[in-house]
């Protein structure tokens, strides 16, 4: 993998200059070297520090490039960019509560910026103190893990995201009206206690080694995971008494040990409602054979892998790019395989390909193949594309756990498909396909076949066909399946065959026994 810097400009900031009610004045930045004055900005209940103040004061440097702001102090480089809560240290993320901003054209972060770049780079660590508006900088404690929240309400999910400093050890305990997330270590809050305007969540608070999460209400439930590169928890809360569609059942207590292998799979049809996709000439939609086909494929691969099968849609309805991985990591999914159709401007392009996630494309083709796709009506608009890539880069570094499982799972269903349809090879590739971003599991996007093709399109109408297409998938992700959980220890190999007899000879014939 490229480092991020070693691309050149990357990182993309136009921040437009904004003006909305907030407050402002002046602050100290207290390092063991001293006490240093800076500019912050408090807006929306966040507080947000210039950072060319504190940059200058930590003694960095900081310049805008024709992509955006590079930060780099102590000879470590860092960066962040327009509407998103990402920033990159090195090959790391820094979380954010929120995106950072612009005030008559000077970059404003939220003070958790220079926390986690100090926290990741350096055995520093970087406290807001409200009442005397100081920022302090000092040693992280030994063995003390550094806890930043961050409260978002996604699709009507109230997501509390904890990006830690180290790995650590906890429990979560349920109580009438809170969660409360119990480490085992010995952890250091950015605030004792802070309000949230949530539908579900009030308040936050820490004490001890606990962080208490209050709601609204009792009939509020979570559910949660982790994830890797920085080390996170995520919980997602909702209302029990109108469980989103698609959702997950809260899981009691969330101590409940997860079972090793492939036990929850997602099907992605790809487009849907308005977004049709792309269409043949005989009037075939990309999105209703997408559609057919993953059906088909959830019945099989809920008969043949005993796996809980989830459909990111189940109807002709329009699913945002974002809500389909969203839906995958909601329910923990171990594999997540989005269904499409190719196109070409040629008639003669036939078979399928697949992908799996990239920031560089492996060659001309799988670029525009991954254009296509994210242009369509169920991408989210984006008011600076230049911002989207940048979430698409951070998402890249994130998935460098899943890259080689998304790469077995991505050969063993070309392999498949191709031995199915008898067609010659096109490989797999790597893409940027924004349906895959986001995805904390292996994944990969097939091409099941040219719809611009009028052979191909009238095969895809056909039920035999789309039945051999999902047969095809189907093996293939018993093959991928079989093959991770033998790898893991939960399967044991298939006993070696045994060795075939040695052929018969003409002064030797080959005799046989009759019963």
């Amino acid at each position: 993998m490229k480092r991020l810097f070693s691309l050149g400009a990357v990182v993309v900031l136009a921040l437009a200059s904004i003006v909305l009610a907030q407050t402002s004045g002046q602050a100290t930045l207290r390092t063991p070297a001293g006490d240093k004055p800076f500019t912050y900005v408090q807006q929306s209940g966040q507080t947000y520090v210039s950072a060319s103040e504190v940059t200058a004061a930590l003694g960095g440097t900081i310049a805008p490039d024709s992509n955006g702001y590079r930060i780099t102090i102590n000879n470590v480089v860092a960066a962040f960019g327009p509407d998103t809560r990402y920033g990159v240290v090195r090959d790391d993320l820094i979380e954010m509560p929120v995106p950072p901003i612009a005030i008559e054209g000077t970059p404003y972060v939220p003070w958790q910026f220079f926390q986690g770049l100090l926290v990741k780079t350096s055995s520093m660590d970087v406290a807001w103190d409200a009442n005397a508006h100081v920022l302090l900088v000092r040693p992280l404690a030994q063995n003390v893990i550094s806890v930043q929240p961050s409260v978002a309400n996604v699709e009507g999910i109230s997501k509390v995201v904890l990006t830690l400093s180290a790995a650590a050890e906890y429990t979560i305990l349920k109580e009438q009206l809170a969660y409360v997330v119990r480490f085992k270590s010995p952890i250091q809050p950015p605030f004792a206690e802070q309000t949230v305007e949530d539908p579900s969540i009030s308040k936050l608070s820490f004490a001890g080694n606990d962080l208490r999460i209050q709601l609204t209400a009792p009939d509020v439930v979570a559910d949660a995971y982790k994830l890797e590169n920085p080390p996170r928890i995520v919980l997602d809360f909702r209302k029990a008494a109108a469980p989103i569609p698609g959702q997950l059942p809260a899981m009691p207590g969330l101590k409940q040990q997860e079972l090793p292998g492939i036990r929850t799979i997602v099907i992605d049809p790809g487009h849907g409602g308005k977004d049709v996709g792309a269409s043949g000439a005989d009037g075939l939609l990309e999105k209703d054979v997408t559609l057919a086909i993953a059906r088909k494929l959830a019945a099989s691969l809920a008969a043949k892998t005993g796996a809980r099968i989830v459909l990111t849609r189940d109807e002709d309805a329009v699913v945002s790019l974002d809500q389909r991985t969203a839906l995958a990591n909601q329910y923990k999914a171990d594999l997540f395989l989005s269904v499409h159709l190719n196109s070409s401007v040629g008639k003669v392009a036939k078979g399928s390909e697949t992908y799996f996630l990239s920031v560089e494309a492996s060659d001309e083709l799988a670029k525009k193949a991954a254009e296509t796709e994210n242009a369509s009506a169920a991408a989210a608009p984006v008011a600076d594309p230049s911002a989207s890539d940048l979430k698409l880069i951070l998402w890249d570094l994130a998935q460098q756990t899943y890259l080689d499982e998304s790469s077995r799972f991505a050969q063993a269903i070309q392999e498949e498909m191709n031995a199915a349809t008898g067609v010659a090879n096109r490989g797999v590739k790597q893409a940027p396909f924004k349906v895959l971003v986001g995805a904390t599991m292996p994944a990969a996007l097939v091409e099941v076949g040219f719809i611009s093709n009028p052979d191909e399109e009238k095969k895809l109408t056909s039920d035999q066909y789309q039945t051999l297409l999902v047969d095809a998938l189907t093996r293939a992700v018993q093959r991928y399946k079989t093959d991770y959980e033998t790898r893991i220890g939960i399967v044991q190999p298939a006993p070696a065959a045994p060795a075939a007899p040695a052929p018969a000879t003409a002064t030797a014939p080959a005799t046989r026994t009759v019963p």
